[in-house]
Parts: C-alpha cells; sequence; structure tokens
C-alpha cells in the first residue's frame, strides 16, 4: 500500500469511527464540547473552531524504484510483485503529525453544564450574603 493511501485511509477510518461512536449509545459524550479547558496530550482546544487531536504516524516504509524508472514510496510490508521487472527497494523509517478537527459531541451539554455551574456559583454566593 502507498504511504499516501495508508494516511487517507487511517485518517478517514479515525474520523468514521468518531462520528459511530457519537451516533451509539451514550455518543453525546465522544469529543463533548470542552469551553475554556485546558487540554493535554495530543488534544488541542480551538475555541470556536472545535478541539483537534494531533494524530502521530511512526511507520516503515520502501522506496522502491523498478526498472521503467517509476518510484513509489510504500508502506513497508512483506509481499511479492511480478511483471518480471528489475527492482530495488530500501527501507526507512519516517515519523510524521498530523492535527485532525475532531467532530463536535452534543454542545448542547456543554452549554447546560455550564449554566449548572452559573446557578451554583450564584447561589454560594448569595447564601454567602445572607450569613
Amino acid at each position: 500500500m502507498e504511504l499516501r493511501e495508508f494516511v487517507t485511509q487511517s485518517l478517514q477510518q479515525i474520523l468514521e469511527g468518531v462520528r459511530e461512536a457519537q451516533a451509539g449509545e451514550s455518543g453525546d459524550n465522544v469529543n463533548a464540547g470542552l469551553k475554556g479547558v485546558k487540554l493535554e496530550g495530543s488534544l488541542i482546544n480551538g475555541g470556536e473552531l472545535g478541539v483537534f487531536s494531533t494524530v502521530e504516524f511512526d511507520v516503515a516504509v520502501s522506496a522502491e524504484n523498478k526498472g521503467g524508472g517509476k518510484a513509489a514510496l510504500k508502506v513497508f510490508g512483506v509481499g511479492v510483485e511480478g511483471g518480471g521487472q528489475l527492482s530495488a527497494s530500501y527501507a526507512n523509517k519516517i515519523k510524521f503529525s498530523v492535527p485532525v478537527r475532531l467532530p463536535d459531541g452534543d454542545p448542547k451539554r456543554v452549554d447546560a453544564e455550564i449554566a449548572r455551574k452559573r446557578a451554583l456559583q450564584s447561589k454560594a454566593i448569595s447564601g454567602a450574603v445572607i450569613r
């Protein structure tokens, strides 16, 4: 499989998996909004743009030059290709990351949580004033 196909399919399947998880039971908890929350690790808070994740790739690839002059960068694997052409391949390791905007979860849940916290804060402040 060529590297571009591998990256394309990997990213598409990650996003499809998130969407499928959101459609399932308790799916509103999957990538629910995180307004004002500091994120760590591979998550990035994009503010109004949503939540991003860094997808890291660390793959072994082979650069293959065939007798016909066409070169290809393929994800390293074991395979046999016919055709009777002379070929030489070299294995290399490459590492890179791609930021991906995750599909939004249930935004109503975030707004309800913010309203709940404000109500609790207001109640605590009014309770302190009365004492």
